[in-house]
């Protein structure tokens, strides 16, 4: 869908005070960790970018868990630059990719993480704690952390938006990855699974 043109105007006016937009993309719930992006995006602020902006877009899972993010990244001085957006109209969430400037997944469980692939479609490099799904979702077209350390996060993120190599390659392989699961290439290997059973089965 395309960008709605008001909530694009919103988040380039924020962008043009400098700072990197991080964005994820998930259910408001624990196990998809926002807090856990909230740490590494804290530590990014105080290392590397205090103008720094973090979107956690996603219907929430009741308001316990969302209020308690909320409170946690006030308690720590983030406040104003933590969005939680909840749910939003397609154009709104397509407004969000086109501003952001990496896509951060700490989640503890994903089946697949749809969001991700979409990430990497729209040209946005994925930085993703390896765990569940996510692991092969990235495969080699992102950064995959071997833990949640804060620092080690931040540290990651800064590597991928201060390098253009680093940046580009990421971007470059992020397409391709998700060109993988196009309508198209899910056909041909649905066709070649059915054929593989066929073909196997007793005359």
């Amino acid at each position: 869908a395309p960008a709605d043109e008001a909530a694009l105007a919103r988040l380039r006016s924020a962008k043009a005070n400098g700072g990197a937009d991080w964005l994820f993309v998930g259910q408001i719930a624990p196990h998809k960790a926002q807090h856990d992006v909230v740490k590494a995006f804290a530590a990014y602020r105080r290392c590397y970018d205090p103008k720094a902006r973090l979107h956690l877009v996603g219907r929430e899972m009741g308001n316990a868990y969302r209020d308690a993010v909320r409170a946690f990244a006030a308690a720590i001085g983030l406040g104003a630059a933590v969005d939680l957006a909840g749910s939003v109209p397609v154009g709104t969430l397509a407004a969000y990719y086109e501003t952001a400037d990496v896509f951060v997944c700490c989640s503890d469980h994903e089946g697949f993480c749809a969001p991700i692939v979409e990430a990497m479609h729209r040209g946005i490099p994925v930085v993703g704690y390896s765990a569940a799904a996510v692991t092969e979702t990235v495969a080699d077209a992102g950064v995959l952390l071997p833990n949640k350390d804060p620092v080690v996060g931040a540290a990651a993120v800064d590597e991928v938006l201060s390098g253009e190599a680093v940046r580009g390659q990421l971007i470059e392989a992020g397409r391709r990855q998700a060109a993988r699961y196009g309508l198209e290439q899910a056909r041909a290997a649905f066709r070649d699974a059915i054929r593989a059973v066929w073909d196997g089965a007793p005359a």
